[in-house]
């Protein structure tokens, strides 16, 4: 089966913006076969375990009443660019879902297509990037789970992503209520890396539309560190 990505033209996520995003699956089904294997899709992930979930399904439902033949032209990538907010730099890919099961010549064509449309580029992660992912290595950040996985996962060629333990200072959300507060913590990988911890859980007055840190195109910095949201 062909695996599909729906995408939208807006997100009231403040984190990342109001920029075009994606979700991986036309349905739950298509959705869940991405995610299978994660460490996190049954422990404590914030897709599955919040409301984007609720999101996700709602486009699905929708998006089935209304295919027909095909997908509905307003679920596609092209519609998304071109009805976008006018200040939007990125697109952000697998907001639900993980790329791992589109193939590389796919989301080559995605970057072209935005940066065509004059953005920047796909803000992408991916869980799978030491298996299934691999083909995605300098197109999607990976995803990794300790600090010693972002070493191998860098010397492989990728740059990473890591959540900490930590979440973001002055956080209200119930699920984390047990969680400790970032206090300045220093991450390190074994082999030296130094991992930067995302500007705007900071508090920067920045979103990942106007920061671009996890943009997989560039260079440096090899470790972004993620607070649990």
């Amino acid at each position: 089966m062909t695996p599909t990505m729906l995408w939208r033209p807006t997100s009231s996520n403040t984190k990342t913006g109001n920029i075009p995003q994606g979700y991986v699956g036309k349905t739950r089904s298509e959705t869940e076969r991405s995610c299978e294997g994660c460490p996190l899709r049954r422990n404590g992930c914030y897709h599955w375990f919040g409301q984007p979930i609720a999101a996700q399904s709602n486009m699905q439902k929708r998006a089935a009443k209304r295919e027909g033949e095909g997908l509905p032209d307003d679920y596609s990538l092209s519609y998304a660019v071109e009805h976008s907010y006018r200040n939007a730099r990125y697109v952000r890919g697998a907001v639900g879902g993980d790329p791992w099961v589109f193939a590389r010549e796919t989301v080559e064509g995605w970057v072209d297509d935005i940066k065509k449309a004059g953005l920047r580029g796909l803000l992408l992660y991916t869980h799978f990037a030491a298996d299934k992912a691999r083909h995605l290595c300098g197109l999607a950040l990976a995803s990794v789970h300790s600090l010693v996985e972002a070493d191998q996962r860098i010397r492989e060629g990728w740059r990473a992503a890591l959540v900490v333990p930590y979440k973001v200072p002055g956080s209200k959300r119930n699920s984390l209520r047990n969680v400790p507060e970032y206090n300045g913590e220093k991450f390190v990988t074994p082999g030296g890396e130094r991992g930067i911890v995302c500007p705007e859980q900071l508090g920067k007055t920045v979103t990942c539309n106007s920061c671009g840190l996890c943009d997989p195109s560039l260079k440096k910095p090899n470790l972004i560190i993620f607070l649990q949201h």
